[in-house]
């Protein structure tokens, strides 16, 4: 108990409790409580210390003694010791002694090994000598026995192989001999087989009937069964699409008062935004190049327009590049102070620009090396053709046209006008016989009656036309007047094109006679009069207006008609052109597809390697401004990109692949990829940014996208799109990477962005079409350009995209158009989903992805049967060609997931 209280109570606690004592009390206790033994007296304690005493003298007196006794034993161990060490030295010496001894012995005893080792070498030499010369003697007796051996042995072979021939020939007559015996019985053996072949292939041919009527009563059923499961699922289908158009409707209407409130924020932000802050990328910039070029000099990047610029300054490795060279105690900077910094700091203007200088030795040889290619091509070409115009002369083409033989009668004057001539240019009196004659050419074409265009071909219509044209690359000076006035040449296009509009057998005509490359080479001399060939040229600003005059309009005009129409009817296992019958009939080995093919081929990589490609890329590059106003350069430039847009349909469908842009085999011999990559698309990005955005960046009215366009720049912007488009399918890696670079990815946004705008405003579906597929084809499986598509102003072009009319999110049709493009725009990047939730419900695309891998596998079989039909006009809104088959799962549960 009292050791729990001592726990419990600390040691204040306990002396606390303890009672208080008086003073002195302690003495008086000591007193009070010592025992009488302690009080001594004086003698007694004088007695006891003196006992002390005494006992403490004996103690000091025996240590004494002992001490005494200690020091003489260790003098006596030191005596000993000292004896000791005295016999060791003693031993030490006679041991060194008798060591010295023996090392004499033993150099005695080496001394005469030495001695002994060196006569013992001497005898060694002289038997070495001795066995080297007995040596020598019996390796002459051994050659000497050996040549005798070789003598006997051969006499022996000569014997051994003349046995042999004997025996040979012997068997060689029994074998001739068993030969004959097997022949016989081998003959035997077949007439036999033959007899069974007969009898198994007639029981294979009653077998087969027999399945083939099983197999059509079984297929019978199954089209019954099919078409009553088809019936339902229709019906089935039809009301699950009346609840949802319903639902969508619903949405429809919330998203529009959404969409007015956002329209009235935006306001209120443009009205803020115009107070005059620094520029961005909200804003279009200018893409015309800088009189003095600028370099960042943190990434060591050019920087040749405001486009360049902005795009540069908003790029994830500049900006990372400020932040890591850059911080304001020690805190990372934002995105206006990186683009203050980079503006002020790392962006400046080139003094003297450091041109590469490039070696002329080199450029010759690679210029000298295109030309003897593109020599090679035309040679082949022209040995083709003609071995094609030797068929054509064979069979004469049968025209049912009630024109026939004016038209006959026409393409003779057209020769006769040519022969009758002056000597420098047409006379007066004869250019208005020359005029009239192309026009009445003209009006008969006009009707679009296949039967008179195959008449006036045949009559020789498209080779007197040429002679006409011809004259414009006459040997003369480039500066003086044509024999044939400007007028009359463009007439003459102007039939030219109407012979070959939607005419198949003129085009293939054109294609096989290969006319179709004096066509190429008349444009390329138009272009190097009014291109000039030097390194300046690039940048446009050399280029004569005069390239955009009506003929060379008009020459493009005729190669694209001629592409698109190959293109529509490229041929297949049902092909009906005269023309592919004829070369056919004669070359058997090679399909009408690989002559076809082949003649494709040669004919672009020629107009790749003249160099078509990099004057049109000049052509382009030189349009800095509107073509509203300027009908003859909007002609120029849609003739242009409708001639790119052909090529690179005709190089898909030559190819060998199908339209599937996923497929990972891209083979293009042409060289036309390569061409398109290497000018950046040929500048239609920047001709078609510079066409749309011709407003500054300090005036946002002007930068910002009209409100309309002219008829011009709407087809001018059709007709690019759809050359991306084309450019896509044929190599969709490298359109990505190309319109994804800086400065070109923030130009094609804002161009999107611009056409949805005027789509939203104005009814133009052709237009609104081709940039919805173009947008699917730069986002799809690319999460940068995914970025793109979602950065920029409100409404971003994927907001745009979501705000399109109800008819796109009800319309089958309208639907098949944009719901490809808004799953590759969001597949995998969550951040565009989130965009896209805002706007519509994913649970369409899910739906969307579902029917289509349903109704796919229904119609593989149809597909199948039609690979060779690649142009079809319905093939590029298919969802497998605009997002990869073996992804519809993934995108599938995406898009429903929460």
């Amino acid at each position: 108990a009292r050791e729990s209280w001592r726990q419990s109570n600390s040691w204040g606690d306990r002396v606390e409790e303890e009672p208080a004592r008086p003073p002195g009390h302690g003495i008086h206790m000591h007193e009070k409580l010592s025992s009488p033994s302690r009080k001594r007296t004086i003698a007694e304690s004088k007695k006891k210390h003196e006992e002390k005493q005494m006992k403490a003298q004996q103690l000091r007196e025996k240590l004494r003694e002992e001490k005494t006794l200690k020091l003489q034993k260790l003098m006596e161990r030191e005596k000993d010791v000292r004896k000791w060490k005295e016999e060791l030295l003693d031993q030490r010496r006679r041991m060194m002694e008798e060591k010295l001894l023996h090392a004499e012995f033993k150099r005695e005893v080496q001394l005469q090994a030495i001695v002994k080792k060196a006569q013992e070498e001497e005898a060694k030499v002289n038997e070495i000598a001795f066995i080297n010369t007995l040596e020598a003697q019996n390796k002459r007796h051994d050659v000497l026995n050996k040549l005798k051996e070789y003598e006997q042995r051969l006499n022996e072979l000569q014997e051994e192989r003349q046995r042999r021939q004997e025996e040979k020939q012997a068997r060689d007559e029994a074998v001739q001999e068993r030969k004959r015996a097997l022949e016989a019985e081998r003959q035997a053996r077949v007439e036999e087989l033959l007899l069974r072949r007969k009898e198994q292939e007639a029981r294979i041919e009653q077998q087969r009937q027999e399945k083939e009527k099983a197999r059509e009563d079984a297929a019978r059923e199954r089209a019954r069964d099919r078409e009553e499961r088809l019936a339902a699922l229709t019906a089935a289908q039809q009301e699950a699409m009346e609840e949802l158009q319903k639902k969508i409707q619903l949405k429809h209407d919330e998203s529009i008062r959404r969409h007015m409130e956002q329209i009235e924020q935006r306001k209120e932000k443009a009205a803020e935004l115009s107070s005059g802050r620094h520029a961005n990328t909200d804003y279009a910039p200018k893409l015309t190049p800088y009189e003095r070029k600028k370099q960042c000099s943190l990434c060591n990047v050019m920087i040749s327009s405001e486009v360049y610029l902005f795009s540069h300054i908003k790029g994830k490795k500049h900006q990372q590049a400020v932040r890591e060279n850059s911080s304001i105690q020690g805190r990372e900077l934002s995105d206006e102070e990186v683009e203050h910094l980079s503006l002020k700091k790392y962006i400046v203007d080139i003094v003297i620009e450091s041109s590469v200088t490039v070696e002329p030795l080199k450029d010759g040889e690679e210029k000298q090396k295109i030309r003897k290619k593109a020599k090679k091509l035309k040679a082949r070409m022209n040995s083709r053709a003609k071995e094609y115009e030797s068929l054509m002369e064979a069979k004469s083409a049968v025209s049912d046209s009630p024109f026939k033989a004016k038209l006959q009668r026409l393409a003779k004057d057209l020769l006769k006008h040519l022969q009758m001539q002056d000597s420098c240019s047409l006379g007066s009196n004869k250019v208005p016989g020359l005029d009239r004659t192309l026009g009445e050419i003209s009006r008969i074409l006009e009707k679009e009656n296949t039967a008179d265009k195959i008449a006036f071909r045949a009559a020789g219509g498209l080779s007197a036309l040429e002679n006409v044209l011809q004259t414009v690359t006459a040997p003369t000076n480039l500066n003086a007047v044509s024999r044939v006035p400007f007028k009359s040449l463009c007439s003459a296009v102007n039939v030219y094109s109407l012979a070959c509009s939607n005419c198949a057998e003129n085009c293939t005509y054109v294609l096989f006679s290969n006319k179709i490359t004096f066509l190429m080479d008349l444009l390329i001399h138009q272009f190097m009069v009014s291109v000039p060939d030097d390194h300046n040229a690039t940048a446009g600003r050399s280029v004569n207006k005069q390239v955009f005059e009506d003929l060379t309009t008009g020459l493009l005009r005729i190669t694209a008609v001629i592409f698109r129409c190959l293109i529509s009817s490229f041929p297949d296992g049902n092909s009906h052109s005269t023309a592919l019958k004829i070369l056919q009939e004669v070359k058997s080995k090679s399909s009408q597809v690989e002559a076809f093919n082949s003649r494709v081929q040669d004919l672009i990589s020629y107009v790749v390697n003249i160099g078509l490609v990099d004057k049109l890329c000049c052509c382009f590059l030189s349009v800095q401004g509107p073509v509203d106003e300027n009908a003859k350069t909007a002609s120029f430039l849609q003739g242009a990109t409708a001639m790119l847009h052909g090529m690179c349909q005709l190089c898909v469908a030559v190819s060998g692949r199908s339209w599937n842009i996923f497929d990972n085999t891209r083979q293009d011999p042409t060289g036309l990829t390569a061409a398109l990559q290497a000018t950046d698309l040929v500048g239609v990005l920047h001709m078609l940014y510079c066409v749309l955005f011709h407003g500054t960046i300090s005036d946002p009215n002007t930068a910002s996208p009209k409100d309309s366009y002219a008829a011009n720049t709407v087809q001018v912007a059709i007709q690019s799109l759809r050359f991306f488009n084309s450019f896509a399918v044929l190599d969709l890696p490298a359109f990505q990477s190309i319109v994804g670079a800086e400065g070109l990815s923030l130009a094609f946004r804002h161009i999107i962005s611009s056409l949805l705008w005027y789509c939203s405003q104005h009814t133009c579906e052709g237009l609104l079409h081709e940039v919805i597929i173009c947008v699917g084809y730069f986002t799809v499986n690319n999460t940068d350009n995914q970025l793109i598509v979602q950065s920029g102003r409100h409404p971003t072009v994927l907001q745009k995209l979501c705000q399109l009319p109800f008819q796109y999110f009800s319309d089958p049709r309208l639907i098949k158009v944009l719901f490809p493009s808004l799953i590759a725009a969001c597949y995998n990047n969550p951040q565009n989903k989130i965009i896209l939730e805002q706007e519509m419900s994913c649970v369409l695309l899910a739906t969307f992805i579902q029917d289509f891998a349903q109704s796919s596998g229904q119609v593989d079989n149809q597909l199948s049967q039609q690979r060779e039909k690649i142009f079809s006009s319905q093939d590029y809104l298919e969802l497998s060609n605009r997002f990869p088959r073996q992804s519809w799962e993934e995108a599938r549960q995406f898009f429903l997931k929460k």
